[in-house]
């Protein structure tokens, strides 16, 4: 009987750390699927609170098992595209609404692991941005991810379309980018069944979910290096706050 009881509430002990485990990533889910809507903005930057669209995508899987995503350091994954879609607010009194700011990463090796090595970036900001909103635009970007834009080496405006249904979201910068992305199929997608978000987003203060790369390419020449890496599960879409 003693053995029975014991045997009854490991269960019920198992069962209910279960649950709350569930729950937990429940929760943290759902508290980073939208941005807090109060705050300041960031030290350096003088403003209202920016909001907008965030989209990367990179050349390696970040939705993945641990053994695949161990297994491409310093094989793949060192280029990488990042686009912010501003939807209101101003840095240095200068409103960005309706803006976009596009970087392209260049690493010597995979982004976000040791390997890392020097980043070379290119910023592309939006053609339709007066010249204060383009030196806005570039604060902006520089602030949100400071490691990865230290070194820039080109810079330019040009026209930028972005569109966002869910997870569909169409970038565009000319013809030099292209990024389009679509939610993930739980039985296209999956492999190994051990997949998750195996990095965290380039940018800071980014609430992100992983999806399906249906095009991404760079066809630039300052960075040295051109890809095209459609149908891959390398992309992050959601948004970002400073």
């Amino acid at each position: 009987m003693l053995q029975r009881a014991l045997v009854g509430l490991t269960v019920l002990f198992v069962s209910a750390s279960t649950i709350f485990a569930a729950e937990a990533i429940v929760t943290r889910a759902d508290s980073s699927s939208s941005p807090p809507t109060t705050g300041a903005v960031g030290p350096g930057i003088v403003g209202e609170r920016v909001v907008g669209q965030y989209i990367e995508a990179r050349t390696c899987d970040v939705w993945t098992g641990p053994c695949f995503a161990n297994g491409e350091i310093n094989l793949r994954g060192n280029r990488a595209v990042m686009g912010w879609a501003v939807q209101r607010g101003r840095v240095n009194g200068v409103s960005l609404a309706g803006l976009k700011v596009v970087a392209v990463l260049g690493s010597e090796g995979t982004l976000h692991t040791d390997a890392e090595g020097k980043v070379r970036s290119a910023l592309y900001i939006d053609s339709s941005a007066t010249p204060a909103q383009a030196h806005a635009l570039r604060a902006m970007a520089i602030k949100l991810a400071p490691t990865f834009l230290r070194n820039i080496v080109h810079e330019e405006q040009a026209a930028i379309r972005y569109h966002r249904d869910g997870q569909n979201v169409t970038l565009q910068v000319g013809k030099v980018i292209e990024v389009k992305t679509q939610a993930l199929n739980a039985h296209c997608d999956v492999i190994c069944g051990n997949e998750e978000q195996a990095y965290p987003p380039l940018t800071r203060n980014a609430y992100v979910s992983c999806a399906k790369t249906v095009a991404h390419a760079y066809r630039g020449s300052v960075l040295k290096a051109r890809w095209s890496e459609p149908d891959t599960r390398s992309a992050m879409v959601g948004s970002f706050v400073l």
